[in-house]
């Protein structure tokens, strides 16, 4: 049995609200998915949907998503239960979703509407039915250029992507094209439906699908590749009836409605917050945009309300039927706008009311979700979209699960100083969610990143210093990992907003650029100066008018920025799909820039590129963070597929970077400016063999990847050192050196897990000696709650730590008689491409030397 507990802390009467979360479990506990069943506080059992995430290599489940309904009355605390195996009889009302399809339409049945669904119509929805009576009249989503034209959305393809008892999810694909005026853009939605009720939760994603032309190596608004539009409205009009109504809240907390006669208007221009009209807002002249702070409603055309930030749910009302309707996040993505006037609601998405046009840059897109509620009496009370029920499971669960690597639970972690470093990122008076206010990191392009504060300590510009971190280190990852070991839903609220701003914003979602940068992840902002117009991608010409910033240009997405487990166990833990497709498609990316036949120079050679596996230099292939995160990504997408061909690519990186006869003293591994790095590729080979090690696979690169690992770790024990105490060596010795030194502390217990004799209590130590010098040396520095030092530490500090707990943890060891050979020396195809001109230039020369010869001879 699993303990599930759902508290209600927002003082809202929970009515059946859906509730999707992912849970994992022990390798071998359960074979059979739909022995899962759950009971309430009551002890009884209710309908449950029991998908499957993961699976062990044994097929036992490994992470499943549960979809099921809570009723919970405000400020209470209920405990739920997962059985694992039994067959209790359902007494609580049943829910089901009858799915038919009917000369080119699904029709979705709820038991309480009926929802008509078409690929081959421009319209939402064709219809929607209570009672055999169509409460709808028109239904669509509409985009209004910058020239003021409309344009459609027209569906493509419609398929069912979930199809359960409680939840059935819906992807349609299509395009907007106005021609010829305005290019294409491609729209994606997921349209959920939900057991028992009228609810919708449509999910809508706009994307520019052209390149950006970035040129002379800067990622600027204004780019040729940019899409301008003035609205994007998702629009409903009910059927005409005479007693029409409108009400609406614009708080949570609100316990009344409020109503209106004929028109209603809320639109939220910027965040509200004390930096409003901040210079991060700025379009491609460098202009600030807000036009004031916070929101306005207008009533029959009158000023109603001003105040800071707005949550809204509205109402339209007939005698029989209303719609009701929440766009989620509404503040925090401003510019927002929900209209209702005669029988239509209008959803804007991206509202006309804002003074500037929207930019959208080639390969860019953005996800808006908007809960619609169609035909109940006492419409549900929508305000949870706003304040969703986040069951909790006990972090010794997740503990014991193992599908966390080296997790313990909080309470059981030792390291006091650990523990005071990495929660003043969530509590006290310098949160990230406090840091958020000085650049006022909010806004449809920016909401989900964290400020990369840290950057400040070389900045010499005016303040603020915008900067973004865009993922650095990970600290997706980091953060849904603190939460799982610690149950604080304030990780998760960082995770869950990061996460849904890397997959829309962060990601360059395009197929017409070179391969090395197609579908790729952005680097964070240029170090030490400004964002400017180049918002989250990095490079920006305005440094060229800055005299203190530290010139660099040529940037774009590259393989030492490319983070994909955090997006792994973002999926795991909400069965995002958006998150699954991006974990995909950043190993596609890995295995395509590597791939010569895809490159201007395929025609004198095909061999692999090495941009997936440079590090710092062009032609440094060794261990370094680039050939690192991308062996772990393509081991993330192998636990996503379980296809071969994403461990074979892995394997191909790992021989072409790391030898077990490596000569060490040529690595230069010394020099932590160049090098350090090599302790990131280090730790992900040590995945790597924890993953051999539970498919059980002891076999040739199994040893082929230990025996590299421990000769690196024997050398580490003789030549590492903490970097601080030689600052000479470094460029800027900063509170992050001394976070990194936790890097050190995971490889030696890589090496102490895979080697079982007298060495491993020496890795022990040095592991040990490491840990606890990386915290002295943080704290330091008045400044070790920057974010860099603090997203280092979410992922990488909590290892020692578990090892402690559990002193006898280690691998079997496997015996390697297997003859490695010799290292050799990785030639890219660029180097080749240039050896064969070098050479052909040869023979020309020597050529034509002997034809002048010859003509000279025989005119003599």
């Amino acid at each position: 049995m699993i303990p599930i507990i759902i508290e209600e802390t927002s003082s809202i009467n929970r009515v059946n609200e859906p509730v999707s979360m992912g849970l994992p479990f022990p390798k071998g506990l359960v074979h059979n998915i739909s022995g899962l069943h759950l009971l309430n506080h009551k002890n009884r059992a209710i309908p449950l949907q029991a998908n499957s995430l993961a699976t062990w290599s044994d097929k036992s489940l490994k992470w499943a998503l549960l979809d099921f309904q809570v009723t919970i009355p405000a400020n209470k605390i209920f405990k739920y239960t997962l059985l694992l195996s039994g067959n209790p009889k359902v007494t609580e009302h049943y829910l089901s979703i009858a799915i038919m399809k009917s000369e080119g339409l699904f029709i979705i049945d709820t038991g309480a509407a009926k929802f008509f669904l078409s690929n081959n119509s421009d319209a939402l929805f064709k219809k929607v039915e209570l009672n055999g009576y169509n409460i709808l009249q028109e239904a669509g989503i509409t985009l209004i250029d910058k020239f003021g034209k409309k344009h459609k959305f027209l569906p493509k393809d419609i398929s069912l992507e979930t199809a359960g008892e409680l939840r059935t999810t819906f992807k349609i694909e299509g395009h907007i094209k106005g021609r010829p005026s305005f290019p294409q853009v491609d729209l994606f939605l997921r349209i959920n439906f939900f057991a028992g009720t009228g609810l919708v939760k449509l999910e809508c994603t706009i994307r520019n699908p052209r390149r950006a032309k970035h040129p002379q190596g800067f990622w600027d608004l204004g780019d040729k590749g940019s899409i301008y539009f003035k609205d994007l409205s998702v629009y409903l009009s009910m059927a005409p009836d005479e007693d029409m109504a409108i009400e609406w809240i614009d708080q949570p907390e609100d316990g009344y409605l409020k109503t209106a006669k004929k028109t209603l208007e809320i639109y939220q221009d910027s965040s509200g917050g004390i930096n409003w009209n901040s210079p991060n807002h700025v379009n491609r002249f460098g202009k600030r945009t807000g036009s004031f702070r916070g929101y306005r409603v207008f009533e029959d055309g009158r000023l109603r309300k001003e105040e800071k930030r707005a949550s809204p749910v509205v109402l339209l009302k007939g005698a029989k039927k209303t719609i009701s309707g929440v766009i989620k996040e509404f503040w925090q993505n401003f510019p927002k706008a929900i209209e209702i006037k005669d029988n239509s609601l209008v959803f804007r998405l991206f509202p006309s009311q804002y003074k500037d046009v929207f930019e959208l840059q080639g390969g860019e897109q953005k996800t808006h979700t908007v809960f619609l509620c169609f035909g109940e009496k006492n419409p549900i009370d929508l305000r949870w979209v706003h304040r969703p029920l986040m069951p909790k499971i006990t972090p010794e669960w997740f503990s014991n699960s193992m599908a966390f690597n080296y997790l313990i639970p909080r309470e059981k972690d030792s390291g006091s100083e650990y523990i005071k470093l990495i929660e003043s990122a969530v509590e006290g008076n310098n949160t990230l969610f406090d840091r958020l206010e000085t650049i006022d990191e909010y806004g449809w392009r920016n909401f989900g990143d964290l400020y990369a504060d840290h950057e400040t300590l070389r900045y010499k510009g005016p303040p603020p210093l915008i900067s973004h971190y865009n993922n650095q280190y990970d600290i997706l990852y980091g953060t849904l990992f603190q939460y799982v070991r610690s149950g604080n839903l304030k990780w998760q609220n960082i995770a869950d907003n990061l996460a849904r701003h890397v997959i829309d914003i962060d990601i360059y979602h395009t197929s017409k650029d070179k391969p090395a940068y197609n579908g790729g992840l952005f680097w964070h902002t240029m170090h030490y100066t400004n964002a400017a117009t180049a918002t989250h991608r990095c490079y920006t010409r305005q440094v060229l008018k800055d005299k203190n910033a530290i010139y660099r240009n040529g940037g774009g997405p590259a393989n030492e920025h490319n983070y994909t487990s955090g997006l792994l166990y973002y999926y795991y833990l909400t069965g995002n799909r958006q998150a699954k497709e991006a974990v995909l498609g950043l190993a596609k990316w890995v295995i395509s820039m590597d791939d010569g036949a895809k490159t201007g120079f395929r025609s004198f050679d095909r061999s692999d590129t090495g941009l997936s596996s440079r590090t710092a230099e062009f032609n440094y292939h060794g261990p370094g963070r680039g050939a690192g995160n991308s062996i772990n990504a393509l081991i993330d997408a192998y636990f996503l597929t379980k296809e071969k061909r994403y461990i074979i690519e892995a394997e191909k990186l790992i021989k072409r970077c790391i030898h077990p006869k490596d000569d060490l003293g040529r690595r230069n591994l010394n020099n932590p400016e160049k090098r350090w790095s090599y302790l990131v590729f280090l730790q992900v080979l040590g995945k790597y063999l924890d993953t051999k090690t539970e498919l059980d696979q002891k076999d040739y690169m199994y040893c082929y990847a230990r025996e590299s690992l421990l000769h690196y770790a024997r050398w580490m024990i003789d030549n590492e050192y903490i970097y601080l105490e030689k600052p000479e060596k470094l460029e800027y010795p900063t509170a992050t050196w001394a976070a990194q030194e936790m890097c050190k502390t995971n490889v030696f217990l890589y090496a102490a897990k895979y080697r079982n004799d007298f060495l491993r209590n020496i890795f022990l130590e040095k592991a040990k000696y490491f840990y606890t010098l990386s915290l002295k040396w943080l704290l330091s520095y008045k400044n070790y709650d920057f974010l860099r030092p603090i997203a280092i530490l979410l992922s990488c500090g909590s290892m020692y730590s578990y090892f402690e707990q559990n002193p006898g943890r280690a691998a079997m060891s496997a015996p390697c008689s297997y003859d490695f050979g010799l290292p050799r020396k990785f030639t890219s195809q660029c180097i080749k491409v240039k050896r064969k001109i070098i050479l052909a230039m040869f023979f020309f020369l020597v050529i034509s030397i002997t034809s002048w010869m010859i003509l000279w001879l025989n005119s003599k």
